[in-house]
């Protein structure tokens, strides 16, 4: 039961890291003002702050028909298929390297690659890029630490 746990935890963590790659990717984007630190999510249109409870990934796309709650202006769909994305290839890779080691280094270079990927098509924000990066990556090896310690867990047979 406790492996079962673990591993839920492991897939539960990719959940979280795949809603965070959003704002993460997006704030390092060009274009883009917000801190990357900056805890509250507002809406590009109005600048309304999100509410916590519209902020649960994917689920939250679907409940408010992807658009703000407060101005109604659509969400593009791109920032959910993002977080789709991230967890169905994170989850994918873990499966198919059975929660093993090399799975988790992949799971994260996978993260970071899909982040650089976003940087070159899309290009880098214009201020405070440089310390953006560090501060995402910083972010980033905390998320990694908690997701390492579930892999470790669920490797205990």
């Amino acid at each position: 039961m406790k492996i079962f746990l673990a591993r839920a935890a492991v897939f539960f963590t990719f959940y979280i890291l795949s809603a965070y790659a959003t704002t993460d990717i997006l704030r390092l984007l060009k274009g883009s003002t917000r801190s990357i630190n900056d805890s509250k999510c507002y809406c590009p249109v109005c600048k309304t702050a999100i509410a916590l409870k519209d902020q649960i990934p994917i689920v939250s796309y679907f409940k408010n028909h992807g658009a703000c709650r407060n101005c109604g202006s659509k969400i593009p769909a791109e920032d959910m298929f993002l977080e789709l994305f991230l967890f169905g290839a994170l989850s994918a890779t873990a499966i198919f390297m059975r929660l093993c080691w090399n799975g988790f280094w992949a799971c994260v270079g996978l993260y970071e690659f899909t982040k650089l990927a976003f940087l070159i098509f899309y290009g880098k924000r214009q201020n405070d890029f440089r310390k953006n990066l560090f501060m995402s990556l910083m972010n980033n090896l905390l998320l990694f630490g908690m997701l390492a310690f579930f892999f470790a867990l669920a490797q205990l047979h």
